[in-house]
Order: structure tokens, then sequence, then C-alpha cells
């Protein structure tokens, strides 16, 4: 399966896709013909200058995709991957794999550019797009001097890649649950606006802050593959949390390295990243107010509770319990 398609309006993705499909648009979704494997694909746009698009796609053959470069600059499009997927990104004549927990996690690029994918059969693949006008953001941010202002608002030629942190896969991973199983509650589309809005502020604060990192360039790309490597353990391991020396041997990286280029990447140290994951963990399952506090304490590798309640407490500003109570 090939397809090819142009973003020249903010909301013609999904019309674009069902075209080239032959397929009819209903309730601003359509599902892919089952000859072809299983899916769907669907939109929301929450005014004139914002879109969100979501699909997720399990194909029956290898398939490619090709997002055709466009003459109106005014849109931007920041597509974020939900899959390790092994997806392959055609760039500028460059390839790259790109996926949830690589560093090619996110991808902004001016609309100008052409981008080629493609996408392995019988693989889950998920995307969340967001479309916004320039104009928007221009309207909405302070002109300074910044990476903002000076590229991404005053190129037509520019792309950057950015890795999917802990704090953004949480939200995204919110509006995949509102998109899946919440879009009949009455205040969903306020849900979803509010943290699409919360998203888009996540990532431009990531994207200031590298703009004056400049140590950021200076990473070996080898060092970063194995930075990933690292994240990819913890985020397995998070009960147990494996000791530095551990994941160094792991990785082949000297210790002292890994601590430095870690939090450099990550923002956290790989202790208090791999305690965000036990407590991100910790608040979803008592969120399903199937679990006590204690049974989630234990579950996420604290046998003593005070110690789960503080750490708890200590990242989220409540005590597990009252947080079960507030549900």
């Amino acid at each position: 399966m090939k397809i090819e398609f142009c973003i020249d309006k903010l909301d013609s993705f999904l019309q674009s896709i069902a075209n080239q499909l032959g397929l009819d648009i209903d309730n601003n979704s359509f599902q892919i013909p089952s000859d072809q494997g299983k899916g769907y694909f669907t939109q929301i746009q929450f005014s004139k200058d914002i879109l969100i698009t979501y699909y997720e796609l399990l194909l029956k053959e290898e398939s490619t995709i090709i997002r055709k470069k466009s003459d109106n600059d005014n849109i931007i499009p920041i597509i974020f991957w939900l899959s390790n997927s092994g997806i392959m990104q055609e760039l500028d004549s460059a390839n790259k794999e790109i996926g949830k927990d690589t560093p090619n996690g996110i991808f902004l690029p001016a609309n100008s550019f052409e981008t080629k994918y493609t996408f392995p059969k019988d693989v889950m693949v998920r995307n969340i797009t967001v479309f916004i006008h320039k104009q928007w953001l221009q309207e909405n941010i302070k002109k300074q001097n910044d990476y903002i202002n000076n590229v991404i608002l005053s190129s037509t030629s520019f792309f950057l890649f950015e890795e999917i942190s802990y704090s953004i896969n949480e939200i995204l991973m919110q509006i995949v649950h509102t998109l899946k199983n919440n879009m009949d509650h009455t205040l969903a589309k306020i849900n979803l606006y509010s943290n699409t809005l919360h998203l888009i502020n996540l990532l431009f604060e990531k994207i200031l802050i590298r703009s004056k990192d400049r140590q950021m360039v200076n990473i070996n790309p080898q060092d970063i593959h194995l930075l990933f490597k690292v994240k990819s353990i913890l985020l397995r391991e998070y009960i147990s949390i494996p000791s530095t020396d551990y994941l160094a041997k792991e990785c082949g990286i000297n210790k002292r390295k890994l601590q430095r280029l870690f939090k450099q990447v990550f923002g956290k140290s790989i202790y208090q990243f791999a305690v965000s994951v036990k407590m991100s963990e910790a608040k979803k399952m008592l969120s399903t107010k199937n679990y006590t506090v204690s049974e989630v304490g234990f579950i996420v590798g604290y046998s003593n509770l005070s110690h789960f309640t503080d750490k708890f407490k200590n990242h989220y500003a409540i005590t597990p319990k009252l947080f079960l109570m507030s549900l």
C-alpha cells in the first residue's frame, strides 16, 4: 500500500488519507479496509488554529506513507510516535528509525519538507499529530530572541527531533485514553483540548531549554543510543531499580559518564527517573480503584508503606490515601 498526502489546510490530513483509500469519513473517523489490515484514523478540531489526529494501524503488508511538501507555511505539524515498531523515516536524503523510546519520538518539521515513512507489516503503529497555525503560536508567545521566534516562526525550512519525556508520555496516554474510552463524557473535548495545549507547552519548553544547552550538541550519537537503552531498561525494571554499575556494564558505558549524560538528556538522575516511573505506575493503579494503597506500594517495589507514602506525596503533593479518596 502506498499513500501520499499534502497538508494544505489545517484539517486536510484525514480527508486526504480517506480519499487515497476511497473511504468516507463518519463522525471525524474512518476504519481502514479489512483487506489491508486493522485500525482507524480520527481527528478532533478545537478551533480554527488547533487540530489533533490519532491513528493506530496493524497492516497486512509493508506500506509507504509520503507527506508531500506544501506551499502553506502557516501550518506546523507536530508528530508524536506512540509505538516502537521499526518505522523508517526518509527525510532530506537521510534514513532513520523512529519510535516512542528513541531520540526521534517527536518530529516537528516545516510544512515545506517532504517526508517518507515505511510502516512494517503485522506490527501496531500508533501516532498522535497536532496541527497548529504559526499565526496562533505567534499571537500566544512573547516575541524575543529564542529558537521558537527565530527559527520555527521565522523560517520556512527547518525540522527538529525530540525525545518523548516521561511527562510528555503521560499526557499522550491521557489523550489516547480519552479518545478510545471516554468520548461520551460531557467534558471529553475540553479534556482533550486542555491536554493538547499542555502537550504543546511541554514540547516547546523542551525546545527552549535545548537551544540554551549547547553541551547537548556535543553528545556522541552512539552515546545517545546507549542512553535510550538505559532508559528502556529502567522502564522495564523499575520495580527493583537496577544499580548504576549494572546499567553501565549492561550498556557498555563508563559509570560517571552515564550518570552525567543521563541527567543532561532526560533532566533527571537515573534514580529520580526510576522513581518517577514507579510513582506514575502507582497513580495509574490507584486510579482504577482496584487496589489498596498498601497493595500498590508493594507492587511497585516498596515493602515499607510509609516509605511509599512519602515518595508519592513528594511526587504528587498528596498522599496516596487522599488521592484514592479523591477519585
